[in-house]
């Protein structure tokens, strides 16, 4: 896994313990899994979500 990401065991490791994989890591985690026929959810990645603050403000600017 490490070599497909071009990533060290240290990195994974890290990952694991924060309970969430980088967002830049999903296309090729969602690779591997589909080659082993698994889901890969993506609540398991560090993508950014929208913030409430944000979108209040974009909507008062409108």
């Amino acid at each position: 896994m490490g070599h497909r990401l071009g990533v060290s065991k240290a990195a994974i490791a890290n990952a694991v313990a924060d309970g969430r994989f980088p967002s830049r890591w999903y296309k090729v985690i969602s690779n591997m899994s589909a080659d082993a026929k698994i889901d890969c959810p993506m609540k398991l990645f560090n993508f950014a979500e929208e913030s409430v603050a944000s979108s209040d403000a974009q909507e008062d600017a409108a």
